[in-house]
């Protein structure tokens, strides 16, 4: 038998067992492979790779959008509301509230702390060079102005002194620091409300709302009260003193109808490179490129720019016709070399009688102060007898120039201009 037969039992072939040739196995007999259900190795590292991967963006979607609520909730800057209102809760970080307590100044009536200045609500009053400043209003029915400062460079030794030299600092014509906070995350500023807010407010306020309009005698109260308050200023610290952002937005109305200064000093906490913002202010004075180093012939030249916008009633940069961006020191100067001084008056003030003398005069002082030579610019102390003179002598003698009344404004605002030298 061959041998590749010997494979197979005999009982193959015998009775019943004889199957056709066609049904015998074959002589090597080869398995049909067996189907599986695993995958080869790159398929299944595919898989594992693509569910690591979705995991992943879900985990990340996931985080976001938790982050997303936490920041909607309690972080962020405030976002005003349909009635401008929010909480400073979303401002004042609450980290370290026990270890920075409010520090109250000597003589303030104001009660609370810091728990009650966070559940107070408070409108977004304006954001201005060195911060965003609020109405508060307290649980106890009292209303204060909170400024938030930005940007602040300095330690908290040097900010708590500057603190302590503005809060002493008691006078008609300057508004009380009431109270300062200090952390690392948040500075704050606590301050009296004035109810008829800002001359930037009042004077370049839209009609629509209900604007104010400014009458001479009150324009000059404002002059000559915030006169007193910068000169006063000048007086603090061994002299060493500056306001350093002296603008119609920092400017209040006391309870006398005088100009009150407010925000002093703030310069020397801030960053040496002026703000793009107080760079096109134009209050600041030409030489002066860092702001720390503000001086007391700075502060005259913005002063300067204060009285010309009292008596143009124009903003120190605005535009015309949309376009064109017009510098107010510089317009003024030049309409006034060209002749056509009655121009430059606000034309609400046209409609007062005999006060040309006064505006001449006041023009006057405000082109001393805006000159390019600090050295040629007055001091405070002076500016102030000027303008107090303005009111005093051109006050009682108002009546004497009703005789004059036969002659047009522009040619008595002329002739005054001509008989006197203006700076240039």
């Amino acid at each position: 038998m061959p041998k590749s037969l010997q494979r197979f039992p005999s009982e193959a072939f015998s009775g019943n067992n004889v199957t056709s040739a066609s049904a015998l196995p074959p002589a090597f007999p080869v398995r049909p492979p067996k189907r599986t259900s695993k995958l080869s190795e790159p398929a299944l590292l595919g898989i594992i790779i693509g569910a690591c991967v979705v995991g992943f963006v879900v985990i990340a979607a996931f985080i976001i959008l938790c982050c997303y609520d936490k920041g909607g909730e309690d972080g962020g800057l405030p976002v005003k509301s349909q009635k401008k209102e929010v909480a400073l809760k979303k401002t004042v970080s609450e980290s370290g509230q026990d270890k920075n307590k409010i520090v109250f100044f000597e003589g303030c009536s104001l009660a609370f702390d810091l728990e009650d200045l966070l559940r107070a609500s408070a409108e977004v009053l304006g954001k201005g060079t060195f911060g965003t400043t609020y109405k508060a209003a307290l649980e106890d029915a009292t209303t204060v102005v909170v400024k938030r400062l930005k940007e602040v460079t300095v330690g908290k030794r040097e900010f708590e002194q500057l603190m302590e030299v503005v809060g002493r600092i008691r006078h008609e014509n300057v508004a009380a620091l009431r109270a300062y906070y200090y952390s690392k995350e948040e500075k704050l500023m606590v301050y009296d409300y004035f109810e008829q807010g800002s001359v930037s407010a009042i004077l370049h306020g839209k009609r629509a709302e209900g604007r104010t309009h400014l009458d001479w005698d009150t324009r000059l109260r404002i002059a000559i009260g915030a006169a007193r308050g910068i000169a006063h200023i000048h007086t603090q610290h061994g002299g060493k003193l500056v306001h350093g952002n002296v603008k119609a937005s920092n400017i209040f109305l006391n309870p006398n109808g005088f100009g009150c200064v407010s925000d002093i000093g703030l310069a020397t906490l801030m960053s040496p490179i002026p703000s793009p913002a107080l760079r096109s202010s134009g209050y600041r004075a030409p030489e002066l490129t860092d702001c720390r180093k503000a001086a007391h012939a700075s502060d005259v030249y913005s002063f300067g720019v204060l009285l010309l916008e009292l008596l143009t009633g124009k903003s120190p940069i605005h535009t015309v016709g949309g376009e064109e961006v017009v510098h107010l020191v510089r317009w003024v100067n030049s309409v006034v070399r060209e002749e056509w001084t009655a121009e430059v008056f606000d034309v609400e003030l046209l409609r007062y009688p005999n006060i040309e003398e006064e505006m001449v005069e006041m023009l006057q002082l405000g082109l001393a102060c805006v000159v390019r030579i600090p050295e040629q610019r007055p001091k405070m102390p002076h500016v102030v007898t000027m303008l107090e003179e303005i009111r005093r002598v051109n006050t009682g003698n108002r009546s004497s120039t009703e005789s004059r009344s036969g002659v047009s404004t522009p040619t008595i605002i002329a002739a005054e201009m001509a008989s006197s030298s203006v700076p240039q």
